[in-house]
């Protein structure tokens, strides 16, 4: 059967190049389409290796001046206590499983800092995240090391030592040498401040639309603080983690429970904001594009679909009177069937394989967007292989209803029409 279709293909090659040629181009632009949608898709849900169910952020305020309560020349060690009681007195809420403080960490807020790191001649090449925190943040997010441990991270911290990301360790240290140990710094001489690494964290990404997830994390220090405890007090974040059976209108509880108790100084309970709220509204113009992105994907299939579905729905009516001749020589309707969807197939893989040469040339080149995903092999078959089945779909529907109508057209009335 296969022979008898190529030589059938081949006598009505003028017929078929126009067809041809079509599904080459339909197959390029069809591939494009669903790399596009394959890329975002998969980088949209991949594990952002931290956890913020249940989870809230909130912030101090400070008394103005001009209040009656206001403290003259508090000094700064004593703020500094002020803050760690805040922390501790909220750690101890029966509601709370952890707490911290952090500065431009908390997931989905959109304030950053980013720094270079440098092992001796090696830097990395693109700002690396600043994870400024106490070493309870990595219970709060739930962020685990590269062997799945979250105290290991805590731990590091406690010590004073950095945790820094696998990305961070790819580019200062060589495959297969562990970074755990080694001293890396922030700047570049022979006289800098060296910092011992502790332990090296699982993949953490920045949001579901960025491939970012270079970052260390350093312990904040009462140093740090001490920076932070006069009007810049309103940066600091102080993040916890709510036991799941208690996170029913948590920031009207603990209002109430807490408002008196974290009134220390100038300071007093300031705002307080559910954190998987703040990443819909982080997130909403993303979401926003990425559903834009996806009606118009859809449009285009359908316009394909119906150009190929139409195309191949037209062939096979205009050649009823054959199918109808097939059938009344002795041909099953099945054996029919299967003839004209195997030259539909074989006409497809005829134009897929040019196709593939010019997408892989193009990839090759740098045409295709990589900052989410590199051009892998991976990359380049996944989508092969969905748009050949789209499209083979398309062809089969194509054909499939009008030659079932046909097979079933009486001989001698196909015999008359031909």
């Amino acid at each position: 059967m296969l022979k008898h279709i190529l030589t059938i293909i081949k006598n009505e090659r003028r017929q078929n190049i126009g067809l041809w040629i079509e599904l080459l181009i339909v197959a390029i632009f069809l591939w494009y389409i669903v790399d596009n949608v394959y890329v975002t898709l998969n980088n949209y849900y991949k594990p952002l290796g931290f956890d913020t169910e249940h989870t809230y952020i909130m912030r101090l305020g400070l008394l103005n001046e001009n209040s009656y309560e206001y403290v003259k020349d508090i000094p700064e060690e004593t703020a500094v206590g002020y803050l760690h009681t805040v922390l501790e007195r909220i750690r101890q809420n029966p509601i709370i499983e952890a707490a911290s403080i952090s500065l431009n960490s908390s997931p989905h807020i959109g304030s950053n800092s980013s720094s270079s790191i440098y092992r001796d001649t090696l830097q990395t090449r693109y700002g690396v995240l600043n994870r400024t925190v106490t070493p309870d943040f990595f219970r709060v997010f739930r962020y685990q090391s590269i062997n799945g441990s979250t105290d290991e991270l805590v731990q590091a911290l406690e010590r004073n030592e950095l945790v820094i990301s696998p990305g961070v360790a790819k580019e200062l240290f060589k495959a297969g040498e562990s970074p755990v140990g080694k001293q890396v710094s922030f700047s570049k001489g022979d006289s800098v401040e060296l910092y011992r690494v502790g332990a090296v964290s699982d993949v953490v990404r920045y949001d579901n639309f960025s491939s970012w997830n270079t970052y260390f994390a350093q312990r904040m220090d009462n140093d740090f603080l001490g920076n932070f405890s006069g009007e810049w007090v309103v940066g600091l974040e102080f993040c916890v983690r709510v036991k799941p059976e208690e996170d029913r209108d948590f920031i009207h509880r603990f209002r109430l429970d807490m408002t008196q108790q974290l009134r220390l100084g100038n300071y007093y309970l300031g705002e307080i904001q559910s954190i998987p709220v703040n990443k819909k509204v982080f997130q909403k113009d993303d979401i926003n594009n990425l559903k834009m992105r996806m009606f118009v994907v859809i449009f285009l299939l359908i316009n394909i679909f119906l150009g190929i579905t139409g195309i191949f729905w037209f062939r096979t009516q205009h050649r009823r009177s054959e199918i109808g001749l097939r059938v009344s020589l002795g041909d099953t309707p099945k054996q029919v069937l299967r003839r004209y969807y195997l030259e539909g197939l074989l006409l497809l893989t005829t134009a897929m394989i040019p196709a593939m040469i010019v997408i892989y040339i193009l990839g090759r080149e740098g045409v295709f967007a990589t900052y989410l995903m590199r051009f892998t092999a991976g990359r380049y078959f996944i989508g092969f292989i969905i748009t050949y089945a789209l499209l083979a779909l398309m062809i089969v529907l194509g054909i499939r209803v009008p030659a079932r109508k046909a097979v079933n057209v009486p001989p001698a009335e196909a015999l008359r029409d031909e």
